[in-house]
């Protein structure tokens, strides 16, 4: 051992005012309370020493882990160092362990020790149990035997804390990580004690009983509202497999496990328990809030707006241009709410034959036309069950289908081609679309009340070339991925060419944007890591506006690329040129509002003109004004 033990920590204070509290036996007695209310490890392991120096006035004392053949391990100190240092107080504290022997009689354990003032007084008996090291400094100072008898008292009371303390950390991680596998688990579970109160249940299985955790855990199964016949189903004293069990106008397939301590069942929606043949296959949502990259202010605020739908039993409508994200942010919402143990399904309306729309959103009985199944067919709606589904590209739907859609929104009842059962729509709805549905609705291409039937709340995704500083971002972030998912170090970007980038408008936005970085990747050089030539969208652009040709390979240029800022400079120029001045008809035609396009006024070289009589009639407000 080279390294001294050393410590420094204030004294506990000792609460008590009365003679018995001046006493020895008093401040035993206060340190055990003390003890007695710490419930961590960490804390009680850093408060043993401190509150031994109140039991008995030493000058040191630590709180020692003896390993065999090895430098003892210092857990917590308080007071000064140890006067006693290095081997020669590893070779006296182990003597007195010696000493002390498995009868826990004999003071310090050694006479040698005591004569030092040193006391060394093992919490629990055990080759891996801390000890308490003691010193009280000073020539011919020595502990006495009741001193030692009241610090062997406070020892005990200490390992006894100790192991209070870890046992009550043991459970607490059995806890976190029941609660952990129960989050991953697909499948609804759910936990009752004897007396039937739920105990613990997952989203999965709140899911499919069409309750929340909050309405059910803790209370008796039977009285919640709905739940009684499962209740009823799992109070046998064996366990069982049932069936469509009744709840909530609903059905739910139930396979439970009796315990000591109860009863655990899996809970499933009666949806997915259809026949493999008429079973639709979810698309897997994979994207998180988390993986969203962006600093933009527009962007934070819609996703602090989507965080706040996440539990809302509302359909959202979500826009964008192409390429912005309106899948992922659907996706996202889906795995943050509680039926994120339901299935995702998404379908795009426009991928699908008008003829066979209503046939995969619907379904249909068995011969409902020629070709169909003679098993009929489960539609998207009733397929999903109470997990969400995405109607992507909802405003190039046809007005025929419109019309069906909005009927089973309103009635949230479903009924297939062919037949005359309805059945009950439990999915949670979000639309997307890349249209301006404002100026669809003024064509007649879009139904007005379809429109704010599926706007319960509405996100707008800003388009990339909207987002100022985000390029960056999402260059480096998607270069990192490739470095990790290929085990080497990130590609770097040459300033020039990343200058490039950003100053582009990106049309395609994100998905433009990676799908550049993939195909330069591609095409990097074996051996090179940096990005230097200028890619083919750009140079194209640069050509286009008149600039100088594309560079060569391997060289990149910023001559034929212009700064963003000098593109919005040109923009609102030639915008207020077009309009005579007019600033509320140029901010309608940039599609900005009126005070945004002044502010940007006022960082350039740009004056607007006294609005005359014979400014043009305002163009019709888009989806984006004011945004």
């Amino acid at each position: 051992m080279t390294s001294p033990i050393f410590g420094a920590g204030k004294q506990l204070a000792v609460a008590g005012s009365s003679e018995f509290d001046r006493t020895p036996i008093g401040h035993l007695v206060a340190a055990a309370r003390k003890l007695a209310s710490i419930d961590r490890v960490d804390e009680l392991t850093a408060a043993v020493p401190e509150l031994a120096r109140t039991v008995c006035p030493v000058t040191s004392a630590a709180l020692v882990l003896f390993v065999a053949n090895g430098d003892p391990q210092v857990l917590s100190s308080s007071g000064r160092s140890f006067c006693m240092q290095g081997d020669l107080l590893l070779a006296a504290a182990r003597a007195a362990l010696e000493h002390w022997g498995p009868s826990r009689k004999g003071g310090s354990g050694s006479d040698a020790a005591r004569a030092r003032g040193l006391a060394v007084l093992p919490l629990a008996s055990g080759p891996q149990e801390p000890v308490l090291v003691l010193e009280r400094r000073g020539v011919g100072e020595c502990l006495s035997e009741a001193e030692i008898e009241h610090l062997a008292v406070y020892a005990s009371v200490a390992g006894t804390a100790l192991a209070r303390a870890r046992t009550a950390a043991a459970l607490r991680e059995a806890l976190a990580r029941e609660a952990a596998m129960l989050r991953v688990v697909r499948d609804g579970v759910i936990a009752l004690d004897q007396a039937g109160t739920v105990r613990t249940l997952n989203e999965g299985a709140a899911a499919a009983l069409g309750a929340t955790r909050d309405e059910i855990v803790g209370r008796v199964l039977r009285e919640v509202p709905g739940l009684a016949p499962l209740a009823s189903a799992l109070a046998g004293t064996s366990d069982l497999v049932l069936d469509a069990i009744p709840v909530r106008r609903r059905r739910v397939g139930v396979r439970s496990q009796v315990y000591e301590g109860g009863i655990v069942a899996t809970v499933r929606d009666g949806a997915a328990e259809e026949p493999a043949g008429r079973r639709t296959v979810g698309t897997a949502a994979r994207y998180t809030f988390d993986q969203f990259v962006g600093n933009h202010p527009a962007l934070v605020q819609v996703l602090e707006n989507a965080k706040r739908a996440v539990e809302l039993d509302l359909p959202i409508l979500i826009t964008g241009e192409s390429g912005t994200g309106k899948e992922l942010l659907a996706q996202a919402i889906h795995n943050a709410s509680s039926r994120a143990a339901a299935s995702f399904v998404g379908i795009n309306v426009t991928a699908i034959p008008r003829e066979l729309l209503e046939s995969e959103l619907f379904g249909y009985e068995g011969g409902a036309f020629t070709g169909a199944r003679t098993s009929g067919h489960a539609g998207k709606f009733e397929a999903v069950g109470c997990g969400t589904l995405l109607l992507d590209e909802i405003g190039d739907m046809p007005l025929e289908m419109q019309a069906k859609l909005l009927r089973v929104l309103q009635e949230r009842v479903v009924q297939r081609l062919g037949g005359t059962r309805g059945i009950a729509v439990r999915a949670h709805v979000i639309a997307t679309t890349h249209r301006d549905l404002e100026q669809a609705l003024k064509l007649g291409r879009f139904r007005l009340d379809l429109f704010h039937r599926l706007r319960g709340m509405q996100l707008h995704l800003p388009a990339l070339r909207e987002r100022e500083g985000d390029v960056r971002l999402l260059v480096e972030h998607h270069l990192k991925r490739h470095a990790d998912r290929a085990h080497q170090s990130p590609v770097k970007v040459e300033p020039a060419v990343l200058a490039a980038m950003e100053a582009y408008d990106w049309p395609g936005n994100v998905r433009e944007l990676l799908n550049v970085l993939d195909s330069e990747l591609a095409l990097l050089p074996a051996g090179e890591d940096v990005l230097s030539r200028l890619p083919t969208p750009l140079s194209r652009r640069g050509a286009a506006g008149g600039g100088s040709s594309s560079p060569a390979p391997g060289r990149s240029t910023r001559s034929a690329v212009l700064r963003l800022s000098e593109i919005v400079r040109r923009a609102c120029r030639d915008a207020l040129a077009e309009h005579g001045g007019n600033l509320s008809a140029a901010a309608r035609a940039l599609g900005i509002c009126k005070g945004t396009l002044r502010s940007k006024l006022s960082g350039f070289d740009v004056a607007p003109l006294e609005v005359s009589a014979s400014a043009p009639a305002p163009k019709p407000r888009s989806l984006d004004d004011g945004r």
